[in-house]
């Protein structure tokens, strides 16, 4: 896809350039993320971020699946995946 703004012409790729990097990138990866407890009455995936001091309510509330700028490779998982 092409567009002008101004004076400027780019040339804009559909695809999302960041795909293929955020596989590995995901909170599940991530050493400060701390998992919920699953329970029969919980179907979703849901855990804590530690990475920042807690504010006022406590951790924030991630999915597995969200990522962020400040992931760090949790060496348990990537050991438990190829190992």
């Amino acid at each position: 896809m092409e567009t002008t703004v101004g004076k400027l012409h780019f040339n804009i790729s559909e695809e999302d350039p960041w795909k293929h990097r955020s596989d590995f990138m995901k909170c599940k990866s991530c050493m400060w993320f701390v998992p919920k407890e699953v329970t029969e009455s919980i179907a979703y995936h849901l855990g804590r971020c530690r990475r920042h001091a807690p504010t006022m309510n406590g951790y924030p509330v991630v999915y597995v699946n969200d990522w962020c700028g400040d992931h760090k490779v949790n060496e348990k998982y990537v050991t438990k995946r190829n190992g």
